[in-house]
């Protein structure tokens, strides 16, 4: 037996895939925001590489694994919504 909130999962799921059909549905969009969180965080982590002042490079460090762990917490929220 469904819930009211079994009910508006559902629908709401429904919602987001047929507002995010233009563009290839949700899951091509989650991919695709997967793909630029791992493009900020390998851009963070060239600077902390390339940079010789250590300040900026602890900074540019921590702010790749922040983003890479924020970026993969919300990436993982939204598959699990939109898979269930």
């Amino acid at each position: 037996m469904s819930t009211i909130s079994d009910e508006f999962e559902r629908g709401a799921r429904v919602i987001v895939n047929a507002a995010l059909a233009p563009w290839g549905g949700a899951q091509l969009c989650i991919d695709a925001y997967e793909a630029s969180v791992r493009t900020a965080s390998d851009l963070h982590m060239n600077v902390a590489r390339t940079v010789s002042l250590e300040p900026v490079r602890s900074v540019a460090a921590t702010l790749a694994g922040a983003t890479r762990d924020i970026g993969a917490a919300q990436v993982s929220m939204a598959r699990w919504f939109l898979d269930a």
